[in-house]
C-alpha cells in the first residue's frame, strides 16, 4: 500500500495486527521483560479488550485514553480499541496534572486504562472529568468504583467482529508537549497506519519479517509506536517492549543484551548516552 487508493474504503488498522494471523499467528509477536506473546494472543486480548468496551458502551468515534508504561497491555487495548471503532490516545507518562487534565477534557475520553504506577499522577482529577465513565487499572485499583484490567476482561470472548471504520476515520490521537502552549491534538486516520508502514517501515527503513525491533522512544511518541509496533507489525516483525526509563543508557543496554533486537530506533542524544556508559565496550 502506497497510495491512499490502495487502501480499501472501508479498513480498520487492527488490520495490523490481524493480517499476521494467517500464516505466523503462533510466532512471539512481542518480548518484554513479564511475558511473551505471539500474534494469536495478542489478537485474542485485544478482542477481550474491545468486547469490554463495548459492554462499557464504547463505539465508534469515542476517544479512550491509554496512561501505561510500555508493556503487553499498551498493545491490547491499543488494537481493542481500534478494533471497535474508537479512537486511541497515546498520552505520554511524564506530564503534569493539568495537562492529563487538559487532554482527557480536550478528547472527551469516555474510558481511561492507566498503570497502576501511573495513578498518583491522574487520580486526583479523576472525578473532575465530565466526559469520563470508566476508570481500568493495569494493576490494582485504588479506589472501588474502577475495574482492574484483569478483572475487566477476564469473562469476555476472545473473537470480536470489527467496526466498520472508514478509510479516513480517526483512528489515533496524539498530543504534542505543549511547547508553545496547551498540548495539540494530532489525529491520524486509519490509512495513515499501513501506508506509513510500507512508505517508511519497509521502502526507507528496510524492515523485515525476520527482524526483531526495539525503540528507545515509548509507545505513547509516535516514532515509539510507529517504529516499534506498527511499522514492524505491518511487515510480520516482532518487537521488545520494555517499562523501563528509557532516560536512562543502562536500561536500554540491558534490554538490548537481553533480547537481541536486530533494529533499534533513536536519536543522536541516545547513543552517545549509550557509549558514555563506563565499561561500554568490556560489557556490551
Amino acid at each position: 500500500m502506497r497510495r491512499t487508493a490502495d487502501v480499501p474504503l472501508f479498513y480498520n488498522a487492527v488490520d495490523i495486527l490481524e493480517r499476521n494471523l494467517a500464516g505466523r499467528a503462533d510466532k512471539v509477536a512481542l518480548y518484554s521483560p513479564e511475558r511473551a506473546m505471539t500474534f494469536r494472543q495478542v489478537s485474542q486480548e485485544a478482542n477481550q479488550v474491545g468486547n469490554a468496551l463495548k459492554k462499557d458502551g464504547i463505539r465508534l468515534g469515542d476517544f479512550v485514553g491509554i496512561l501505561s508504561l510500555d508493556g503487553p497491555e499498551w498493545v491490547t487495548c491499543f488494537f481493542g480499541t481500534l478494533k471497535t471503532g474508537a479512537i486511541a490516545v497515546g498520552m505520554n507518562t511524564l506530564l503534569t496534572l493539568q495537562e492529563y487534565a487538559y487532554i482527557l477534557h480536550d478528547c472527551r475520553a469516555r474510558v481511561l486504562i492507566v498503570h497502576e504506577s501511573l495513578l498518583p499522577a491522574i487520580e486526583a482529577i479523576l472525578d473532575e472529568l465530565p466526559f469520563l465513565e470508566r476508570v481500568v487499572v493495569i494493576g490494582y485499583p485504588a479506589r472501588t468504583c474502577d475495574r482492574a484490567y484483569r478483572d475487566w476482561i477476564a469473562d469476555e470472548p476472545t473473537e470480536l467482529e470489527a467496526a466498520p471504520t472508514h478509510r479516513d476515520d480517526l483512528c489515533t490521537l496524539n498530543y504534542s508537549s505543549g511547547t508553545t502552549g496547551e498540548p495539540k491534538g494530532i489525529p491520524h486516520a486509519h490509512k495513515d497506519l499501513p501506508l506509513s508502514s510500507q512508505l517508511y517501515g519497509a521502502d526507507a527503513v528496510g524492515l523485515r519479517e525476520d527482524d526483531r525491533t526495539f525503540a528507545i522512544a515509548k509507545l505513547f511518541f509516535t516514532y515509539g509506536s510507529g517504529g516499534n509496533l506498527i511499522y514492524p507489525w505491518y511487515l510480520g516483525a516482532s518487537v521488545v517492549l520494555s517499562p523501563a526509563s528509557s532516560r536512562v543508557a543502562t536500561n536500554v543496554l540491558e534490554v538490548i543484551d537481553r533480547f537481541k533486537p536486530t533494529v533499534l530506533h533513536g536519536v543522536p542524544t541516545n547513543y552517545a548516552a549509550m557509549l558514555a556508559v563506563v565499561g561500554f565496550t568490556e560489557k556490551y
